[in-house]
């Protein structure tokens, strides 16, 4: 089973970027999160992308923004007749901080998305698809010739993606909406929006089946269903977040840490947070931890 954290690794670059890829055949998303912000721009396609309980449609000229340690699942529907294309870059919302203060709309914007103030991720920019385009072609060829990593035009790509938000005249109108789920979605939301509120406590799957008033083995198997993923390693997820969160923003002993994601034991914590996040808390705080994992493990959507 896939992890629900899936670190990216930068090693030395400034931004990971991947141009156009393309899938024609089964695609089956998960619910996963990174360390880091995600920009994902659809080419082609269609499906829906889930963040936060909120479903948002996919389709051409859709942008969509991640947070750090947002738990999101991206479901393309596929085939060769119907492939989903995207462009998606991550980068660390710090070193992208200092790069736009000298811009100030666009700089008011990053920031409203980094720290989670804006309540639409998603914006459908299909009026200015071209630009768009157009702004990623030139970046690639950058990258072919070998100034990708150049801060300026790392500045300017986030720069137009920015203002292609800013002037398009539905993304201000797009807001978050619920689309009709069906049940299995609906309680597995539910599911999700109760370990989120509870994932600090000792958590039993008989108070969350009970909580949901169904068995704890039918609410497993809708969960299953429509995340791909366990509600324990679901649990798992949430609480090394919220971890790895606490690592970056505090100077709190692990043991604490530990205890205050619900895990009290403090040598399972460390156990737990290197099986998932595949460093020690201590090397994750000091930042060694991700630079080093195998470039296998970068995520790709």
């Amino acid at each position: 089973m896939k992890r629900m954290f899936e670190p990216v690794v930068f090693g030395r670059a400034k931004l990971h970027w991947d141009y156009r890829l393309k899938n024609t055949d089964h695609y089956q998303g998960f619910y996963h999160w990174h360390q880091c912000c995600e920009m994902l721009y659809v080419h082609e396609g269609s499906g829906r992308v889930a963040v936060d309980g909120v479903t948002f449609q996919i389709r051409p000229g859709m942008l969509f923004f991640f947070r750090p340690h947002q738990l999101h699942q991206v479901m393309a529907e596929v085939s060769r007749d119907q492939p989903y294309s995207r462009t998606i870059f991550f980068f660390d919302p710090h070193l992208v901080d200092d790069l736009l203060r000298p811009f100030p709309k666009h700089y008011s914007l990053f920031k409203a998305l980094w720290h989670g103030n804006k309540k639409a991720m998603a914006f459908d920019l299909s009026s200015r698809g071209e630009e768009i385009e157009r702004n990623y072609d030139q970046y690639q060829w950058l990258r072919s010739q070998g100034m990708g990593e150049d801060p300026e035009e790392i500045a300017m790509l986030i720069l137009r993606n920015l203002e292609c938000v800013l002037r398009s005249s539905k993304a201000p109108a797009l807001q978050a909406q619920r689309a009709e789920e069906s049940k299995t979605a609906e309680y597995a939301q539910q599911a999700m929006k109760w370990i989120d509120d509870h994932y600090r406590d000792s958590i039993h799957l008989d108070d969350l089946a009970a909580a949901l008033h169904l068995s704890k083995f039918y609410l497993s198997k809708l969960f299953h269903e429509e995340t791909g993923s366990t509600l324990k390693a679901y649990i798992t997820a949430v609480r090394m977040r919220h971890a790895c969160r606490l690592l970056e923003t505090t100077a709190k002993p692990v043991e604490w840490i530990g205890s205050e994601v619900g895990i009290p034991n403090s040598s399972y914590f460390v156990q737990v947070f290197k099986q998932e996040v595949g460093t020690t808390p201590l090397k994750y705080r000091t930042g060694a931890g991700i630079a080093r994992l195998p470039a296998g493990l970068k995520k790709i959507e």
